[in-house]
């Protein structure tokens, strides 16, 4: 069985969990090979992957939470997944404390189309990724070394039973946690549009200097330089450009997301805490 590990992290959450996830695997003498899609830079890496994937293969995928869903990366590298006849995969996602929306279910349903039948999968609780600038963020510290045992048992437990031959897919019903009415309203949010009520970026281009820093540091390749960053309709709104800007020429007021976040976390009802899924 062939070990896969792929991963997005614009704030560092998920890529820290991949990294438990490949620790543990080697730890338990197993080779894995690992894959961040964030940028440009994972071209040549991810066509080498594709190829390699198939049958017997064994795919950890994770996505941090945006607007309830994976980020589109995540589901796009799904969607070009190569037929997986004796597959089987372990989705994870990072959520910020908020809400971990139809995440792992929309994966594991994708994940299933594609012939990688979940056997496995975890929410992992992370530090909200839009309140780095406050003392005080939802999920401060997270993962945590609770959580970090969690995800190395859960890949305790796929190994043990990929080894044993044992090894049978998640029921739908198990991923689909959320109630009914929450994931109608779920379904209905669209990055896109959610993207048009989170802070706005305004470019300062009096301080801009064209270092290109924004363009390195955006996962989604939404940035350009036009006499300035240009955002393109593929942003992801992770705010990642904003955060490397040496120059702050990229500006935005979270003033009102501490209070915004807190009753949304009200809203949903959700418990703070990392959960593990198996049969």
């Amino acid at each position: 069985m062939n070990f896969f590990v792929v991963y997005i992290s614009p704030a560092g959450s998920t890529r820290h969990a991949a990294q438990v996830i490949g620790d543990e695997l080697a730890a338990l003498g197993k080779k894995c090979s690992a894959l961040d899609l964030g940028g440009s830079a994972c071209r040549a890496t991810r066509k080498t992957v594709l190829a390699a994937l198939g049958s017997e293969s064994c795919l950890f995928i994770g996505s941090p939470v945006y607007a309830s869903h994976p980020v589109p990366e995540i589901m796009d590298f799904i969607t070009s997944l190569p037929a997986g006849a004796g597959c089987c995969s372990a989705p994870f996602a990072t959520w910020g404390a908020v809400t971990s929306g139809v995440a792992l279910f929309e994966m594991a349903e994708a994940l299933a189309v594609k012939g990688y039948p979940a056997i496995a999968a975890a929410k992992i609780v992370a530090e909200h990724s839009l309140l780095w600038q406050f003392d005080n963020p939802l999920g401060k510290g997270r993962p945590n070394a609770d959580d970090d045992r969690r995800i190395r048992d859960m890949v305790k437990t796929v190994v043990a039973a990929v080894d044993a031959g044992t090894a049978r897919p998640l029921s739908a019903s198990a991923l689909n946690y959320q109630p009914e009415a929450l994931q109608k309203v779920m379904a209905g949010l669209v990055l896109s549009a959610v993207r048009k009520n989170l802070p706005q970026i305004s470019v300062k281009r009096d301080l801009c200097t064209l270092c290109g820093d924004c363009v390195m540091a955006c996962p989604a390749e939404a940035v350009q330089l036009a006499g300035g960053p240009v955002f393109n309709d593929c942003c992801i709104a992770c705010y990642n450009c904003l955060r490397a800007c040496p120059e702050h020429a990229l500006q935005a007021d979270f003033s009102k997301m501490e209070a915004g976040l807190a009753q949304r976390v009200k809203d949903f009802g959700e418990a703070c805490e990392t959960v593990v899924y198996l049969p």
